[in-house]
């Protein structure tokens, strides 16, 4: 008996008196020895019975379907929370290695490191070289426990002539010197009249001169403006000449005695490893006993030279982060 149940599973279809059927018409068929007539009830035979397997077949997988559906139906909000909680706790580790990967920038104003314990009685000093020069740059930085002799100065920083007619002269030089050249690495008058004119030019909202007709204008206009950074930046030459004086003087009265003080107390000079931060300045920092260290750094790029020695007192459990710039650098050489 061949038989086929619907998708409630209650229907049976029953084929056997329907095949009996057949077979009786099928043997009269016979006894007429029509060809034809046995090949058309044949045909009708094998015709039904493919259809009840396919209708058996598609009812087993619609009653499959429905009840994998309930099932997901059934477990669709309780499935969901876990789903978020599996995210979460994969995100979060990722997402901590990728402050603590090396290859990551840490941020200069070294917030990453005021939740670390310091160890009892020691401090720490963070140093960074805060100068837009940074053009492929050649920087160290050592922390000191004695002050150390400052470099020889080869060639003493001038002062810049305030005076008015000085002041439109060089703005005409500047002026024509800039329409054939504008190098951003050696500028034709040095950097610091590079930054007395941006300074300057600011300040008095004007702009450049573009042809000679407006040049001379310009320069009469400008001169209580330069006057103004030229005086600034020879108060700030003046104050590094005084504190290198000051570093010699240093070094030359008490450098031995307490290069052999911190020598006995087992004191020696700590080199900072520098990293690049996330505004490109190079930073770096150390665990120090307390006591007064100077952080001496050099700072090379194609055209400048950067030295500091900066005394710095820092007391048990504190933190000081120092900033090494353009002001106070004891030695700047080169186009300058």
């Amino acid at each position: 008996m061949i038989s086929a149940q619907s998708t409630d599973g209650n229907q049976v279809l029953q084929w056997q008196p329907i095949l009996a059927e057949l077979c009786i018409s099928l043997s009269k068929l016979l006894k007429d020895r029509s060809l034809l007539s046995i090949r058309l009830v044949t045909a009708i035979i094998f015709t039904l019975v493919l259809g009840s397997v396919a209708h058996a077949q598609k009812a087993a997988d619609s009653s499959s379907t429905g009840t994998v559906a309930s099932v997901v139906s059934q477990n669709k909000n309780s499935s969901i929370p876990v789903e978020r909680a599996t995210k979460a706790n994969a995100v979060a580790p990722s997402a901590q290695s990728s402050l603590e990967d090396d290859e990551v920038p840490p941020a200069d104003d070294g917030s990453q490191d005021m939740g670390v314990a310091l160890p009892e009685g020691e401090a720490q000093l963070r140093v960074r070289i805060s100068v837009p020069h940074q053009v492929r740059p050649n920087s160290m930085i050592t922390l000191y426990p004695y002050p150390p002799r400052p470099p020889k100065v080869v060639r003493n920083i001038n002062k810049i002539d305030d005076k008015p007619k000085g002041i439109r002269q060089q703005l005409l030089n500047i002026g024509y010197s800039s329409r054939s050249s504008d190098s951003k690495l050696f500028p034709q008058a040095g950097w610091r009249w590079k930054y007395i004119l941006k300074a300057a030019t600011e300040k008095s909202g004007t702009h450049p001169p573009t042809n000679i007709l407006t040049m001379y204008p310009w320069t009469f206009k400008m001169v209580p403006y330069v006057q103004a950074e030229i005086r600034r930046i020879n108060e700030i030459e003046a104050d590094r000449k005084v504190r290198y004086q000051s570093a010699m003087r240093d070094f030359e009265e008490n450098g031995v005695e307490l290069e052999n003080e911190a020598t006995q107390k087992g004191l020696a000079p700590i080199e900072i490893n520098l990293k690049r931060g996330d505004r490109k300045l190079l930073s770096g920092e150390a665990v120090v006993v307390p006591g007064t260290w100077y952080v001496v750094a050099a700072h090379k790029t194609a055209n400048l030279k950067f030295y500091w020695q900066i005394p710095v007192s820092i007391s048990a459990g504190e933190r000081q982060t120092i900033q090494l710039t353009q002001t106070n650098a004891l030695v700047i050489e080169g186009a300058w």
